[in-house]
Parts: C-alpha cells; structure tokens; sequence
C-alpha cells in the first residue's frame, strides 16, 4: 500500500470547487519527500494527527480530509533532486472543505495556517474561496462607492488627516486641528492608533470636540468631513464605546484590526448599531506579513483578510513614506481591496505614513483616484500651519490628475511652493526612516 494516502492527492479538476477553498504555500526545508511533506501538512490541517486513530474512517475523510492539489518546486527539478540536505523551495496548492469552516473566519485562519504555522518556513501565499462560502461575509456597508457617496467626493483620491502629536494632546488642542484640516479642505480626520481612551483625552471627550469643530467648519465651507474615532479595546468595551460613540454623533469609527483581530471587526462591521463607516490600522500588522518566510503575505493581511472583515478603508505602509513596503506589494494590496469580487464592497487602500504632497504624482500613478491619502505630519508640518499643509496636498493632487508638474503647479499655488520647498518631490520620508537603521 502507498504510504501516500490515495483520498488526499488529486488535481485541481478532481475537485468541486463549490466545496472546497483552495491556498497556495510556499515552504523551504531540507527534505528529500516533497510529498510527504504536503500530506502531513494537510494531515494536520485536516482529520488526522501524527499517527492513525479508529475513528479517522473512510466516510470522515471523505467528508474532511483536505486535498492535495499540487506540489512545485523552484528550480523545477525532474531527473534528480539536489543533494541531501539542501534546502529546497516548494510551492504547494490545498484544499480544504468549506464545510469544515462553515464561514467563520477564525477557523478559516486555524485552517489554514494553525498549527502548521510552527514547523519552519512556511508562507500563506493567497487563498481563492468559492462564491458560496464568499456569501457568508457582509464586508464593508460603505466600501469605496458608498463612502464617496456618503462624503460627496467624486473624481479624486480622499484626503485623510491624522491626529499629531500621536498622542498626548488634549480634546481642544484636536478640535483646533479638526477646524483647520476642515478649512483646508480636509475629507477624513484620524485618531493616531496610540490614542486609545486616556482619562485626559477620552474618546467622549474627542467626539464631543471634534464632531463640533467639524459641524462649524462645516458651516463656512459647504463641506463636513467625517472623524474616525478610535475605539479600540478588547471586544466587550470595544462594542460599547462604538455604540455609545455612534449615539454621541460620531461620524465614523477606527479600529486598529491586527491588535483586536480580523473577527472582532467583523462582529462590529456587521452589528446593525453601527451605522458609520470603519477605517482600519494596520498597527501590529507586521507581525502577520514582515517575514519572507513566514507568515501572510501582505496582500492577504492588508488586503483580503482585511476586506473579508468588513472595513470601508484601511491605512496601510507605502513605498513613499517612512515605515515602506515594496512597491508592487502595496500595489498588489490595493489590488486585492479594490478587485471586483461579487457580494463584497470595494474597500479605500490608503498608503501612508510619510506622506508629503511631493508623494502625489507617483501614488496617483501607482494606485489611480481610488485611494486615501493620509498624511499626518506633511500636513502639520507645512511652514504656514495645518490649511496650508491640507491646501498644499489638494493642489498637487488637481495638478497630478491635469498631468501638470508639481513644479508648475506651485507657481500658482503657494501652500504647495512652500511644501516642496521643505520637502522636495518624492519619497523624502523614506530616506528619513533610513537613519532609524
């Protein structure tokens, strides 16, 4: 009998793809059995357990056992393989039932990178889940189409200022700051993801005084910006400061998804109570997706996995600012929150953090009009305050969406002169972040 179990290697037209949800790995071990290596992960991901047990019947794995759909490797070796002990790249297709997860995204985590998630060099390349077990998420109640609709902001990127100092300021020094990006024309205010509820600053406290900094700027400009309050928390607190938030007149809620969890979200994105878009951090994200060989890919932590929990826009790392990540990955986030997938609202990819007006033509270039984006200090930081920081970055967006140069724009545009004269064009915040190494 072959050691390699007959009900767990197929091929992907061996299955019913309704049925199963499918993820690709790569793993770099010293072995001398790829194959073995692929079964006992499925093994273990599935019925079974390092050694056979009575009730792993036929009809159970029938009904669970996961499926081998393919094992590669790189280089793409047929007549030998490399000499005993050599490390050796492999990529592998799974299967899994959809009724083992039954659209509960824990499990669907667990499924897919467990236990496994313990034994070496193993990596969650993507996933592709079939449109029955896709119906069980709600995703974002606003994503990209409605948000736009809710803000009345058609044909551009979205601005989002964030909150600085990160934290210690207190709820009339914000309210200032909230009034001043509302006059330069501000579409999204944010917390700072360390702002969570200090007894000197609370999240009533910041509704209360932002909200109404909002509504008088709102007053003299024609235009009312919404702040994404954060309310994170373990789970119970959490849900009671976003309802009591909400009923305070908050007009949007933040929630950093890494620390709390993608479920967490979900409940909260799902709960008929909260009626305001979600914009999601991605503080402790790196620890999902940093490591090349470990891990979740970047477009599955940031993109994906952060869809599927329902968020309408989510701050992520850029290639222009000061925590980067390499272009075509944050590319291939946006990708993966703004791609059609049926049922699921597209979600606001929102590169940031360093970002300067100097950044605009490239972001523009890399992600189109359907991004946010967010900026903190290239706003506060600008020589003439926080209007003309905000000013500064509507002038090079209008100039990079004319296919006008930045520099040519600026003859025109003051705030924007003055912030390339501080900054420069590109990605100047990256370099400042090399000195950090």
């Amino acid at each position: 009998m072959s050691k390699y179990d007959p009900f767990m290697f197929t091929v992907a037209e061996g299955i019913d793809r309704d049925q199963y949800m499918t993820a690709l790995y790569s793993l770099s071990a010293p072995t001398n059995d790829a194959l073995a290596i692929a079964q006992a992960l499925v093994t273990e991901q599935t019925t079974g357990t390092w050694t056979a047990v009575p009730e792993e019947t036929e009809d159970v794995k029938l009904r669970s056992m996961g499926r081998v759909l393919g094992v590669y490797e790189f280089p793409d070796y047929e007549r030998e393989r490399p000499p005993e002990g050599t490390e050796r790249t492999l990529l592998m297709q799974v299967a899994y039932p959809v009724d083992n997860i039954n659209g509960n995204l824990p499990e669907l985590l667990t499924t897919i990178y467990g236990n496994v998630s313990m034994i070496g060099k193993l990596k969650v390349l993507d996933i592709h889940l079939p449109p029955a077990m896709l119906k069980r998420f709600q995703g974002p109640k606003f994503g990209i189409e409605g948000l736009r609709q809710h803000l009345g902001v058609e044909g551009r990127p979205l601005l989002c200022g964030m909150y600085k100092p990160c934290v210690g300021a207190l709820p009339d020094a914000l309210a200032r700051m909230a009034y001043n990006m509302a006059l330069g024309g501000i579409d999204v205010i944010k917390d700072d993801e360390l702002m969570a509820d200090p007894k000197f600053c609370s999240v009533e406290a910041r509704v209360e005084a932002t909200e109404k900094a909002l509504d008088k700027a709102s007053k003299e400009t024609g235009r009312r910006a919404i702040y994404t309050v954060n309310v994170t928390d373990r789970p119970d607190l959490m849900f009671a400061k976003a309802k009591k938030a909400v009923k305070a007149g908050a007009s949007a809620l933040m929630v950093n998804v890494y620390t709390v969890g993608y479920a967490a979200v979900q409940a909260l994105a799902e709960d008929p109570e909260i009626t305001v878009p979600i914009l999601g951090h991605p503080a402790f994200a790196g620890t999902f997706f940093e490591a090349p060989f470990h891990g979740l890919t970047s477009a599955l932590a940031l993109g994906k996995f952060a869809r599927l929990s329902g968020v309408d826009m989510i701050i992520y790392p850029s290639p222009y600012g000061k925590v980067p990540l390499m272009r075509e990955r944050a590319i291939r986030v946006g990708q993966e929150l703004t791609a059609p997938i049926e049922g699921l609202k597209r979600v606001f990819p929102g590169p940031a953090a360093g970002m300067q007006p100097g950044s605009i033509p490239q972001a523009i270039e890399d992600f189109g009009i359907d991004l946010i984006v967010g900026a903190g200090g290239g706003i506060h930081g600008h020589p003439d305050g926080t209007i003309a920081g905000c000013r500064a970055f509507h002038q090079a967006i209008a100039a990079t969406l004319k296919h006008q140069p930045l520099s040519d724009a600026a003859k025109n545009g003051p705030e924007l002169e003055k912030a390339l004269a501080k900054w420069g064009e590109g990605n100047v915040a990256t370099k400042i972040y090399s000195l950090l190494q």
